[in-house]
């Protein structure tokens, strides 16, 4: 895969490590910024789930409804979730995230998005090229999706843009992250840019806690008197407790843990609505 060789199992990590930037969650956002940062900087990504190779084919275009069916096994790729509206979900729980679980459609951000944001418009365009390169693909329509087009047009949702990757009115296709023999890509193909020398990834590494700093107990200067998180807590799958911390003060702790997970571990961590993490007992 060209990333295999910085992948561990947690539990072959060391009790504790020091790192420039420690990265919790190896998904859709982690694995193209662990490998943006290893150009210059030691970096730890960690993921809760693993490879994805248990006998769980998530690399085949066919195998997308199966592996989302078989969501609850324990090594599933996949873990269900029900929203506060009752829905039924999945969320992915591998390196690479959800983009090794969905179907694969890839479209690039609107202008407009892209300027509200207040992003580096040209930062932006060159950032997708780098994407694409790895992930992206343009597909080789079905009969059904030919048909369902087809449709779409005669209903009036026009123009008709054809093939595009950009954010238009109308109908399109867009890209696929599934090539031209079904062979899915994913965030995780990124870390095939990464320096390897800087880049070490935990697997089955389930992170319970960030750890913060009181103003009082730094020995550096802040800019504030704010907590500042200098590590993580994580266990292996053995349930052995490990810890990284930050090697200078200029490092980050950088959560990238998805919708669910990313409030989840700050709530752990004592961080959100005081009436909530009093309920919890969290300091």
């Amino acid at each position: 895969t060209g990333y295999e060789s910085v992948c561990y199992n947690a539990f072959n990590l060391p009790p504790m490590e020091h790192y420039d930037y420690i990265i919790v969650g190896g998904g859709t956002a982690g694995c193209p910024l662990a490998a943006t940062l290893s150009k210059h900087f030691k970096v730890l990504l960690l993921e809760r789930g693993g490879l994805g190779k248990n006998g769980h084919n998530i690399e085949q275009q066919e195998s997308f409804v199966s592996n989302l069916v078989h969501a609850d096994d324990p090594d599933s790729p996949a873990q269900t979730f029900i929203s506060e509206e009752g829905v039924v979900n999945a969320r992915g729980r591998v390196l690479g995230g959800s983009s090794k679980i969905n179907a694969g459609f890839y479209s690039r951000a609107g202008v407009g998005y892209v300027r509200e944001a207040g992003w580096d418009e040209a930062l932006v365009n060159r950032s997708y090229s780098w994407v694409e390169r790895a992930v992206v693909s343009r597909p080789v329509l079905k009969q059904w999706q030919g048909a369902f087009r087809n449709g779409l047009c005669e209903g009036g949702v026009k123009p008709d843009n054809g093939f595009t990757l950009d954010h238009v009115e109308g109908t399109k296709i867009g890209g696929s992250t599934f090539d031209q023999f079904g062979r899915r890509h994913s965030s995780a193909d990124l870390l095939q840019y990464a320096n390897k020398d800087n880049l070490k990834v935990g697997l089955h590494a389930t992170v319970h806690r960030i750890l913060f700093h009181h103003p009082k107990q730094v020995q550096y200067r802040l800019q504030s008197s704010r907590r500042r998180a200098y590590g993580v807590e994580y266990t292996d799958a053995y349930g052995i407790i490990h810890r990284a911390t930050l090697s200078t003060s200029k490092g980050e702790v950088i959560i990238s843990s998805g919708a669910l997970g990313s409030p989840q571990l700050l709530l752990l961590s004592g961080i959100g609505p005081a009436e909530q993490l009093d309920i919890l007992g969290i300091p």
